[in-house]
């Protein structure tokens, strides 16, 4: 499933959305999980800032990890910081 949410301002600001959820089965077919990426990008003609999130739940929905980027680029696209957060159950679902 993929969604998109683009959106604009008068001041040359441009903001977009992506989630994509893609759902994890076992070999009978069965759902055992979900990854979901979603993705953010806000740019202006100075540069832009993209905020990334993976998700990966197990079967019952339950957050098992996870992995947000978030990327500031300059207007010429080179990356001038970038931060990432992981983030892991410390007692996951049984």
């Amino acid at each position: 499933m993929t969604g998109e949410l683009p959106d604009s301002s008068n001041d040359g600001t441009e903001i977009g959305r992506s989630v994509e959820i893609d759902v994890v089965v076992d070999a009978a077919g069965n759902p055992v999980g979900a990854v979901v990426d979603d993705l953010i990008v806000a740019s202006t003609p100075e540069g832009s800032i993209t905020d990334e999130t993976i998700d990966i739940l197990d079967a019952d929905g339950d957050l098992l990890v996870e992995d947000e980027t978030v990327t500031v680029y300059d207007s010429e696209g080179q990356v001038i910081a970038r931060d990432e957060t992981i983030i892991a159950a410390l007692d996951p679902p049984q």
